[in-house]
């Protein structure tokens, strides 16, 4: 009777426990798995309590004789404890013999016996009472054999997730399903995290997002219900997410397990080293680029080679021009790449590996090192789009512009020093050139043409080239006689350059072209007495000028002497000495036509001493002293005497105007007499060339009178 009575109670703590159990995990829809197993294991201590106390315990309690007939006389009070006296006297309990009567005890043994004959023994045991436990274990056998009968499943998911601990969710109306990648969210760090969800079943009008940060921060925020009846979605946004979190959803009558929330940093690019390889014809070295320099400028045909290190591996890098895919880079060897050797680069990627939970032994596996090799063919502005394991993209990143520079074509310059527009066939042209090229010069060539048909174009040797220099200049004397040209024809002098560009070339340029118009030796000698007598005029007007200031000074000189006007003097005296320079320049404009006369005269082979001495030295050197010096010291006493406003000065002044004017007319008297003197050439020339007519019209009548003779 003990232990029915022992697995009734324990039979009922079990129901209890089971049915509590239940209510809570289900009432709660669903306690968390560390909640099951701490209820589990109380109940399993309370119940080997119960065991032991209401089955093991009575089973090991040994009952005598003197508790059986304290029991006997506890159902019979009649004995009047003479059952317990006999047993008592039986077993030698008699006390001391001077006050023990053997004949007493005797008795009170035999009046027991007979008692006991007469007495129901059976009536000790509770019947009743074990009949009730009995009932109630089967009472509790039938419920738990009707509850597995009537809801099985419930029951398998009670036992599996209260028993089992297993992870298994309750049937529910509602079943709320997040969305999410290999079971977390995974997030970049530092930007809004978007959870989402959605629901199966009976659709709630609110679901609550519950979530505890990594450095315990909670809290409880509503999602927002996005869609129509019968497709909601529910979303939060966690605003600048920086550090994990485990989250769980609450809605209807669901509730999720608990999910973590994993952010990562984006991939970005640490380091960037750019190689520019210049194409072969420029001979240029490589240039590498540091990671601080975000633009360079290269040749076109240039090879770029980019190596970039990033904070963690990608699975993607890929060299973009805003949204044009250009190359993909390849991994490179760590022994290799750009960061080798760098403990500070590899404790920082051992760093970056920890914080985004990448599994790595090294820095070598928290980062990488790739590059890329392209040939850029116009200017554009690049970047590197990033996507690592988990999908995240680099926002946002670094920018690099890689400018085309044109490989601009030779510059070419043909220059005649003295030379005018025309000249004579038996001219020697001083010619100067110059070539340029920024990367080396292929070719470098003079040539010329003439304007007479069918009169092909020719080269005229250029000594001292050789290829592959950027800058080559040289001057040479060049005879007109070698282009075998006559009066009244042209002839064309031209520069022409190539490079070595092989990319989008090569390329060539030309100087500008020098037309010269070929002429006799008289019309020549026409032309420069022409401009001799411009220049004559020109220094007569001059003189006009000198004139006049001489004579605006000696108006100033009278005024000072009186003592008029003494203190506007200065004032006065600007405009005059301004005019004075201005006469300076002028006279060296024409020192500078006379020189060049002198000079055509040389190149054309018509100088003579005579030419040289009144020319040079009656003329142009005469004009170059009153330009460079005297009439520029008449300037500066001007600007003197305006200052002292002294009758001395004024008076050295009018002393200095009459020399002036007396050098210039001298000059003059010089170009008059060299005028004069070309003109008779002119006409010796003229006659000379008359009586070479004659001459030629002599011998041709002779010839025709002795061709008659004979034909006669």
């Amino acid at each position: 009777m003990l232990v029915v009575e022992g697995a009734a109670w324990t039979a009922a703590f079990l129901v209890t426990s089971a049915l509590v159990q239940f209510a809570l995990d289900y009432g709660t829809r669903g306690l968390r798995w560390s909640m099951r197993a701490s209820l589990l294991a109380l109940v399993i201590v309370v119940a080997l309590r119960v065991i032991w106390r209401r089955i093991i315990g009575p089973l090991r309690l040994t009952i005598g004789l003197a508790e059986s007939a304290h029991l006997l006389e506890r159902r019979n009070p009649q004995l009047s404890s003479l059952l317990i006296s006999a047993v008592r006297f039986a077993a030698g309990d008699i006390g001391s013999a001077e006050t023990n009567s053997p004949a007493l005890m005797a008795s009170a043994i035999e009046q027991a016996g007979r008692a006991c004959r007469t007495l129901n023994s059976a009536a000790v045991l509770n019947a009743s009472r074990a009949r009730r436990s009995g009932l109630a274990l089967l009472g509790l056998l039938m419920v738990c054999v009707g509850a597995v009968v009537a809801r099985p499943e419930m029951l398998r998911l009670w036992f599996q997730r209260n028993v089992l601990l297993l992870d298994v969710d309750w049937p529910r109306h509602t079943t709320l399903i997040v969305e999410t990648r290999n079971g977390e969210i995974v997030g970049a760090r530092g930007d809004d995290l978007v959870i989402e969800a959605r629901a199966e079943g009976v659709q709630p009008r609110e679901v609550e997002f519950y979530f505890e940060t990594a450095s315990g921060a909670s809290g409880r925020e509503t999602m927002a219900t996005i869609g129509s009846v019968g497709s909601y979605r529910y979303r939060y946004t966690f605003k600048n997410a920086q550090e994990d979190f485990t989250f769980f959803l609450d809605g209807g009558d669901d509730r999720t397990r608990s999910y973590r929330a994993r952010l990562l940093d984006r991939p970005r690019v640490q380091r960037m080293e750019t190689r520019i390889v210049p194409p072969a014809y420029a001979r240029l070295a490589a240039s590498v680029l540091g990671d601080d320099e975000r633009s360079a400028s290269l040749l076109p045909g240039s090879s770029v080679v980019i190596r970039i290190h990033t904070n963690k591996p990608v699975t993607r890098a890929t060299l973009m021009v805003g949204s044009e895919r250009i190359a993909d880079a390849t991994p490179v060897p760590r022994s290799t790449s750009a960061g080798d050797g760098d403990p500070s680069a590899d404790k920082s990627a051992e760093a970056t590996a920890e914080r985004n939970s990448v599994p790595s032994a090294s820095a070598a596996a928290a980062a990488a090192d790739l590059a890329v090799t392209f040939s850029p063919r116009e200017t554009q502005t690049y970047s590197f789009a990033l996507v690592d394991d988990v999908g995240l993209e680099n926002r946002l990143p670094a920018r690099f512009t890689l400018r085309m520079l044109k490989d601009e074509p030779p510059r070419v310059r043909v220059k005649l020093d003295s030379v005018g527009a025309m000249v004579t066939a038996e001219a020697v042209l001083p010619i100067e050139t110059e070539y340029a090229d920024t990367y080396g010069l292929a070719t470098a060539e003079l040539g010329f043409q003439t304007s007479r048909d069918g009169a092909p174009s020719g080269d005229i040797e250029i000594p001292g080239f050789t290829p592959h220099a950027t800058t080559f200049s040289t001057s040479l004397n060049w005879p007109v006689a070698q282009a075998g040209v006559s009066a009244g024809e042209r002839l064309a002098l031209l520069g022409r350059a190539t490079d070595f560009d092989d990319v989008s070339g090569p390329n060539a340029a030309q100087s500008a072209e020098i037309a010269l118009r070929i002429v006799t030796r008289e019309e020549l000698l026409a032309e420069l007495a022409r401009r001799e007598q411009e220049a004559r005029g020109d220094l007569e007007r001059l003189i006009d000028v000198q004139e006049q200031i001489r004579g605006k000074l000696l108006s100033e000189l009278v005024a000072v002497q009186s003592g008029q006007g003494v203190a506007e003097l200065a004032s006065r005296l600007t405009p005059i000495e301004r005019r004075q320079r201005t006469v300076a320049g002028s006279v060296n404009l024409l020192r500078q036509q006379f020189e060049q006369i002198l000079a055509e005269l040389r190149v054309n082979q018509l100088s003579t001493n005579a030419a040289e001495q009144r020319v040079g030295g009656a003329i142009i050197e005469p004009l170059g002293r009153l330009a460079k010096r005297d009439l520029v010291l008449a300037a500066d006493d001007i600007r003197q005497w305006g200052r002292d406003s002294s009758r001395e000065t004024g008076g050295k002044l009018d002393s200095q105007q009459a020399t002036l004017l007396a050098e210039m007319r001298e000059i003059l008297a010089n170009m008059l007499q060299w005028e004069g003197y070309q003109e008779a050439v002119n006409m010796l020339r003229d006659i000379l060339r008359i009586q070479a007519e004659l001459e030629a019209e002599t011998r041709r009548n002779l010839e025709q009178q002795g061709s008659d003779i004979f034909d006669k």
